[in-house]
């Protein structure tokens, strides 16, 4: 039984969600591009062994917010569908079944729908980073005993060579594999304090 709690979309998609309402709060310039939506395949819908339709998980962004939902295509009321969730709610998206989502793809598919919104390169990290100290009690010592005093320690720590900030897909995606294992990191003892 796959542990939710250790979820690529549910240790990305809220800290990323927290950035982004520090961005904005901070006026930087933003063009409104409508609504950028991401959908995640999570299998098919069957009935007696045959196809009948699709389950998927939808990630948009709209009016400067971060929605998930859980759909089927076939049904309304397939035990798959759910309540439309706030980004930032982890708790919430812990109840949505991932499991059919290729998790090999999941970090270059989110890279590229956020690239879409177009928010500035540079206070996007920054935003980032400062969540990932904010809502985190650090020092954070992880499980397997190693100390880091900020999110940029961690961040930094084996970083890969091909990931510089001139290819910013690339930066950009390994930034959000470090966000996710940070904040699962600290979930797991108990340092992860998120915003009410």
């Amino acid at each position: 039984m796959t542990d939710r709690s250790e979820l690529y979309p549910v240790n990305t998609i809220p800290p990323l969600t927290w950035a982004m309402q520090l961005y904005f709060k901070k006026d930087f310039k933003f063009k409104e591009p409508g609504t950028i939506e991401l959908v995640f395949p999570a299998g098919d819908h069957k009935e007696l062994m045959q196809k009948k339709g699709e389950h998927r998980v939808h990630l948009w962004f709209t009016d400067q917010k971060v929605f998930v939902r859980a759909r089927c295509t076939h049904s309304s009321k397939c035990d798959f569908n759910g309540t439309r969730i706030q980004g930032g709610d982890r708790e919430g998206l812990m109840n949505i079944p991932w499991e059919g989502t290729d998790d090999r793809s999941f970090f270059r598919a989110i890279t590229k729908w956020l690239l879409r919104i177009n928010l500035e390169f540079v206070p996007l990290i920054r935003s980032l980073t400062t969540v990932c100290d904010r809502y985190v009690q650090i020092p954070m010592t992880t499980k397997y005993g190693r100390t880091f005093e900020k999110f940029d320690e961690y961040r930094r720590n084996r970083w890969p060579k091909d990931a510089k900030p001139n290819d910013r897909p690339r930066f950009l995606e390994e930034v959000l594999v470090r966000v996710c294992f940070w904040i699962q990191s600290a979930a797991d003892v108990g340092a992860l304090h998120p915003p009410d």
